[in-house]
């Protein structure tokens, strides 16, 4: 089967992938095709797969979310033998040739999973219950209760064979370690390093450029993005990480790096090259350029396939060359999923908007307006059908008891939300830092650093593009000079006003939701919903520590990002 079998899926002038090397691979015994540049996300996208996994509790369908690492979803089991692997994220899931993935968690296939009559028992299930039914008989837990959980716990099945790969470590010190190669981090590293610092990049991703990558090839920003490539290779004190991620921020800036050298699971990885290479780090300064992650919106039935972050549809098509679906409805509390309305639209697709703020202006709606786009204002998803895919939404107006008048029942087989983007501060937390809450965006912020290191980019609340490379290079300038070092500073690029952004509105979860019936999740890896939020609230937990063990929200491979 070949990816142009689905012209619908794969688009023809779209992408930063190479159309000159075709990949075989095979998912659930399934044999697709890809292109290099793929994931294994992208390229199932390609060939119309959206079902990829059930999920932990009530073996719900569950289809592909996001386009990165905070994916609850699509976690498949990749390699056989000795180089198995579990829980692998499809959407960073470097596509090679050759590789072999299967989803998880059902029984006998994906499309008929035995273990969701589970849902039937929903009612009895709620937050808490294993702390209320496990207590009792006692003489249940040896004879009944432990050896059923444990045959039940995980999703995936771990090698029984010893690991053949070769792993290495390997120690460094720098001047300046930058966190994150997007817009800010760029910035970070191009001053820090034109002031003669030493200067590690880390990118997790396998290109440099975040957000970047998701522009036209021939955008002002992405001939940009070349172009400040091109002048990193050129500056001798600097070394550039991709498929790098900081794993870990230790007292007196010791940081831990994994860099996937040749780690691309299913496949034997070349006899002199190790798998994985963990770095440890002493860096005198430190710039985290971490970037910002997109909240999704709690509604009735908001888990089917299909569903997906409004950030990652637009990965898919500009990155990718995927168009996910060809009716879709974006469902947002802010201007930014307009891009991806927007981007739809330019991709042949028939796009709606429904927000929920009341007045809906500024550029980025008046664009999509221009462009045909509908849009639903003070509007919010109520509902969504469909089996194995959305395939209609319910849309109607916002009210307090989330029972307005119905404006449409719309048949769409895509559905994009977007609560907003919240910064990305696991490492600014584990240094020890402060955080600080925006009320007006519904966000935490860095505030006070404990140790050397500074937050610059959308990790700081800069969503916008020119406020990421100016804070970025303010960053790497001061770290620089902390350092040790100073020189003149690389100018900004001068790129097209793209106009301010209305705020969002701060709401996340739909009235309505919280009823039981509803089903509306909020973790959708462990089937946790905003009824048993709600329910351990009731209950007398306060301490959100307690809320998550209680409900198991954020205990799932995603750790909270999504949930």
């Amino acid at each position: 089967m070949s990816a142009d079998d689905h012209p619908g899926f794969r688009l023809a002038d779209r992408g930063r992938i190479d159309r000159r090397r075709r990949l075989g691979f095979s998912f659930d015994g399934v044999r697709y095709q890809g292109f290099a540049g793929d994931t294994l996300a992208s390229a199932l996208l390609a060939h119309g797969v959206h079902l990829v996994g059930r999920s932990f509790k009530y073996h719900r369908p569950r289809g592909i979310l996001t386009a990165g690492v905070e994916e609850p979803n699509a976690l498949v089991q990749v390699g056989r033998g000795a180089r198995t692997e579990p829980n692998a994220r499809a959407t960073v899931l470097e596509l090679v040739d050759g590789l072999e993935a299967s989803s998880q968690n059902r029984w006998p296939s994906l499309q008929v999973d035995l273990g969701a009559i589970s849902g039937l028992a929903a009612p009895l299930v709620s937050a808490g219950f294993y702390y209320k039914t496990f207590m009792w008989p006692r003489a249940f837990w040896k004879r009944v209760y432990e050896g059923a959980i444990r045959r039940t716990a995980g999703l995936g099945r771990a090698p029984r064979a010893p690991d053949p790969d070769r792993y290495e470590h390997r120690h460094a010190h720098c001047d300046v370690l930058v966190a994150g190669g997007g817009p800010a981090g760029l910035m970070a590293a191009l001053a820090a390093a034109s002031a003669g610092a030493r200067v590690v990049l880390a990118e997790q991703d396998i290109a440099l450029g975040g957000r970047l990558l998701d522009e036209p090839s021939d955008h002002p920003t992405s001939i940009w993005l070349d172009e400040v490539q091109g002048r990193l290779r050129g500056l001798p004190e600097l070394r550039v990480l991709t498929r790098t991620q900081v794993t870990g921020y230790y007292d007196h800036n010791y940081l831990t790096l994994l860099e996937r050298v040749a780690d691309h699971p299913g496949a034997a990885a070349p006899t002199p090259l190790p798998r994985q290479r963990l770095w440890k780090v002493r860096a005198k300064q430190v710039v985290l350029a971490t970037g910002a992650l997109e909240r999704p919106l709690v509604f009735p039935a908001n888990d089917r396939p299909g569903v997906m972050l409004a950030g990652a549809i637009r990965t898919y098509v500009e990155r990718h060359a995927v168009l996910p679906g060809r009716r879709a409805v974006i469902f947002t509390n802010n201007d930014s999923a307009y891009a991806t309305g927007l981007t739809l639209a330019g991709a042949g697709a028939e796009v709606r908007m429904v927000d929920l703020r009341k007045t809906v202006d500024g550029p980025l709606p008046g664009r999509a307006r221009a462009a045909g786009v509908r849009i639903h204002a003070h509007a919010a998803l109520t509902a969504t059908e469909g089996h194995q895919r959305v395939a209609t939404v319910e849309i109607r107006e916002l009210a307090e008891d989330g029972a307005g008048r119905l404006l449409d029942r719309a048949p769409v087989d895509l559905v994009g939300v977007s609560g907003g983007w919240v910064p990305t501060l696991h490492l600014h937390s584990q240094a020890r830092g402060r955080l600080r809450y925006d009320d007006d965006r519904g966000i935490f912020l860095p505030a006070a650093a404990e140790q050397a290191n500074r937050s610059a980019g959308a990790c700081n609340g800069a969503f916008g593009l020119r406020a990421c490379l100016e804070e970025g290079r303010e960053a790497g300038r001061a770290a620089a000079e902390d350092a040790g070092f100073t020189g003149e500073l690389p100018a900004l690029p001068d790129f097209p006003a793209a106009g301010e952004e209305a705020p969002l509105r701060p709401l996340f979860v739909v009235p309505g939701a919280l009823r039981r019936r509803a089903k509306a999740f909020v973790d959708f890896q462990n089937d946790v919903t905003a009824a048993d939020l709600a329910q351990a609230l009731a209950e007398g937990y306060r301490s959100i520590e307690h809320v998550k063990r209680y409900t198991t929200t954020g205990m799932g491979t995603d750790q909270g990002k999504t949930s």
